[in-house]
């Protein structure tokens, strides 16, 4: 907490994670974007109580992204100190058995809240659906009971490949991670670093394989880390594009149609419009402030 707000500042990538905000949008959801003067206000923020004789620039934001989070109607004027909780509704009085919606909410409470959706939907159909477990079990690539001994672990086994890269895998993907590399062993080609992290190309080959990407945002910004630093480069692009293309099926006229689609995005990364996911995220060069 400071004496503007409260924001984190989060050592990441080798760079910087800054945010959230919290701003009240009154559009359409599909017309929001992040834009320049969302970024500056934080800018000033960071700077106010950080900044002293170096500030952060807007140039140097390297990457952002920004979603909307459902509030309760309920709320008060300020979305900030709006409650976070959610309500989940029975439309039955209204006329619409079978229809249960819920309002407000967010990622750290949604395993919680998906259990007392069940409990409602127990309620109307009047028998039980069994004992819930999720509040035990780990999500899959998850079953880590130390993450460090597990790092030191996999780079000891996994030495035909870059420690850099073994490491990003694995705490990425977890358990998972062999699966990466079973697909670099496979194909050489898949085994090219592209970037600082050790990113390689064969993550592309997985996630359209098991995590249903179907787009090159989808890859690039969603799936892997490969596009959430900045422009990743013609030569990356264009890789990422043919693999994507050859594991989706793609002919040459969608595949340059997307990838003209993903350029004019990455052009545009530090204009007004940009790539949006969850929550707005600043990512800056190494530098001290």
């Amino acid at each position: 907490m400071t004496k503007t707000g409260h924001f984190f500042l989060i050592p990441w990538r080798g760079h910087s994670l800054i945010g959230t905000t919290d701003k009240e949008y009154p559009g359409t959801p599909d017309e929001y974007h992040v834009t320049r003067q969302s970024i500056q206000e934080l800018l000033d923020t960071v700077n106010m109580d950080f900044g002293n004789d170096n500030p952060i620039k807007y140039n140097d934001v390297l990457f952002t992204y920004g979603g909307l989070r459902p509030l309760l109607d309920a709320q008060k004027e300020d979305v900030h100190t709006t409650t976070r909780k959610y309500e989940i509704y029975d439309h039955s009085d209204e006329g619409f058995t079978g229809l249960i919606t819920v309002e407000g909410g967010k990622y750290t409470t949604s395993r919680n809240l998906a259990q007392n959706v069940l409990k409602a939907v127990e309620k109307r159909l009047g028998k039980k659906l069994g004992k819930c477990k999720t509040h035990k079990q780990r999500l899959i690539g998850c079953e880590i009971d130390d993450i460090e001994k597990f790092i030191d672990f996999i780079k000891k086994e996994n030495g035909d490949f870059k420690s850099t890269t073994v490491e990003y895998l694995g705490r990425n993907y977890g358990t998972e991670y062999g699966n990466v590399l079973r697909l670099a062993r496979q194909d050489k080609r898949l085994a090219e670093i592209v970037n600082d992290d050790g990113e390689i190309l064969a993550q592309v080959v997985y996630c359209d394989q098991n995590e249903m990407a179907v787009t090159l945002k989808d890859i690039l910004f969603r799936r892997t880390g490969i596009g959430t630093l900045g422009n990743p480069g013609k030569t990356v692009l264009e890789k990422v594009a043919d693999i994507a293309a050859n594991e989706l099926g793609w002919n040459a006229d969608r595949k340059k149609g997307k990838s003209l689609k993903l350029k004019r995005l990455l052009r545009f990364l530090i204009e007004e419009k940009r790539e949006t996911d969850l929550l707005l995220k600043l990512q800056f060069r190494k530098r001290s402030v």
